[in-house]
């Protein structure tokens, strides 16, 4: 896979000078050569991008590229093409949003890996071609305040001392799967495991300073899916270690919360900090780590990004009522959350996902922040009872579902 998207990266690249007509037909014959790697999130954005015409802008098209790679987890291809892009592209191009779009992305990946030279670079580079531009300026100079105050973190790395990790689930009181960890050697605590999350993993602000938290100068509001109208601060953190049994995070950005405490634990650790061991097998009662990856079994894809641009989930195709969707696994949920199209639903439907068709009875939680054309919800912990374990191999975008034996239907009512 990486092979044809290189090859499909290299090729925009040597093209973006030519004509637009000859980039959309281009365009064209690559991603119907590669339709078996495209996701179901992704159909409707490559139907507006390959539809035929005049006026079309391969500037645009391009950025439709960038997030298949970024959906697939090639960031450092994406991030080649934007590099690119933002050299050659016009200050006209580059000012309908696209220089944010593009600068936003960077910034996002270099703080999950702790590039504060490359932040850096970025607040030097607005400063040489944007200082007509408002919005990146007031970027750039936060940017360079960062910058200056991380510039001696390090990168981070992760250290194993045992080839296969498992980790007992523990439950909560209202049932979140856990596991515990030391932050910076200190007494072991409870984290939940919550893949729903696409941010690193967070930390309430009442435990960081025994901890030892570093804290630097970056502030975001945020909300949670569940909780969208409740609005709280988080502060960008750096712990020196977080260790889950064989498992050590060196040098980890974590967002400290000031949201009003209401679990029983320390913190979450989301999607972006468990995509960075590469492997791991869900199942209800466990969460295992293996290195080397094992083999992959099947042909079974899915993607790490929902459209977002920095964050990671995983986001798992499936069918509802015989229609292409997708759902969001969500560990940190005890239920299904589905787009609000299906609020008015007077009768169950049928979810299949991995070989398993499913029943869903009417009148499920759904949330209408998503928008209508939204076709992704959240699917929490009973995906993990019905199969036997998922396994995510996070390095090629890939998964395979072991399921029960003799089982291939579970009905759910709520």
């Amino acid at each position: 896979m990486r092979i044809i998207i290189l090859s499909f990266i290299l090729a925009i690249v040597a093209t973006l000078t030519a004509t637009a007509q000859d980039i959309n037909a281009w365009l064209q014959e690559q991603l119907n050569a590669s339709a078996d790697l495209r996701h179901v999130d992704y159909d409707e954005m490559y139907e507006k991008a390959l539809q035929k015409g005049k006026g079309v802008d391969p500037l645009i098209r391009s950025l439709v590229v960038i997030d298949y790679c970024r959906a697939y987890g090639l960031d450092s291809l994406a991030i080649e093409m934007a590099d690119f892009l933002l050299e050659k592209a016009s200050n006209e191009q580059m000012e309908r949003g696209i220089a944010a779009y593009l600068l936003d992305m960077k910034y996002r990946l270099a703080l999950l890996q702790n590039r504060y030279d490359e932040i850096q670079w970025m607040a030097s580079y607005i400063n040489r071609r944007w200082r007509s531009n408002q919005k990146l300026m007031d970027w750039a100079g936060r940017w360079h305040r960062l910058a200056e105050e991380g510039k001696d973190v390090a990168p981070v790395r992760i250290v194993r001392s045992k080839d296969i990790v498992s980790l007992p689930f523990d439950r909560d009181s209202v049932g979140h799967v856990c596991v515990y960890g030391n932050v910076n050697k200190t007494e072991k605590q409870r984290f939940i495991i919550d893949t729903g999350m696409m941010s690193s993993t967070i930390l309430f602000r009442k435990y960081v300073q025994k901890m030892g938290v570093r804290l630097l100068p970056v502030s975001i509001r945020a909300s949670s899916a569940t909780h969208p109208d409740v609005v709280y601060s988080m502060q960008l953190g750096i712990i020196d270690s977080l260790r889950i049994d064989g498992i050590k995070f060196c040098n980890l950005p974590v967002w400290v919360s000031d949201e009003a405490e209401e679990y029983d634990c320390v913190g979450f650790i989301g999607s972006p900090d468990l995509v960075r061991l590469e492997y791991m097998e869900l199942s209800r009662d466990s969460l295992v780590f293996r290195y080397p990856l094992p083999k992959k079994k099947g042909e079974a894809n899915f993607t790490m990004n929902p459209g977002a641009r920095g964050e990671r989930c995983i986001c798992l195709p499936c069918t509802i009522d015989g229609h292409k969707s997708s759902l969001v696994l969500d560990t940190g949920s005890n239920s299904f959350l589905l787009p609000q199209q299906y609020a008015e639903r007077t009768t169950g439907f049928f979810v299949e996902v991995g070989g398993m068709k499913m029943w869903l009875e009417a009148g499920m939680e759904t949330h209408g922040f998503v928008p209508h054309t939204d076709s992704r919800g959240f699917w929490g912990q009973p995906l993990l009872w019905s199969f036997e374990r998922l396994c995510f191999n996070f390095r090629d975008a890939h998964v395979d579902y072991v399921k029960k034996k003799d089982v291939e239907y579970t009905e759910y009512t709520y």
